[in-house]
């Protein structure tokens, strides 16, 4: 079961919170079409709130296609995974002109 901690900026929760409504609601068929074709059969977002105002999203991914997801989602021409990735980026501040961030590690 992978999981990635994303930061998110107290700036963008309204974006983020808008994103997640599209996922569960007006692209909720497509969100549902991407998980089946990468092998996801959960896949689970958390946010946490962190002392110092901004925000942590915990994101799980479940399947046989869990570990290599969001690489796969990153590279992808598909129309809907681009515009997925392009707000994973956008919200989470990721750079995809280096290595991927490391996927958090279960201890318990």
């Amino acid at each position: 079961m992978p999981a990635l901690a994303a930061p998110l900026a107290a700036d963008k929760l309204g974006a983020w919170e808008a994103w997640i409504g599209e996922l569960n609601g007006s692209r909720k068929a497509a969100y549902d079409d991407m998980n089946a074709r990468y092998g996801v059969t959960d896949h689970r977002a958390y946010l946490q709130p962190t002392p110092d105002g901004n925000y942590l999203v915990l994101a799980i991914h479940e399947g046989p296609g869990a570990d290599t997801f969001l690489p796969s989602v990153l590279g992808s021409d598909n129309e809907f995974d681009k515009w997925f990735a392009a707000s994973v980026i956008d919200l989470h501040g990721i750079d995809t002109s280096g290595p991927m961030p490391p996927m958090a590690g279960r201890r318990l």
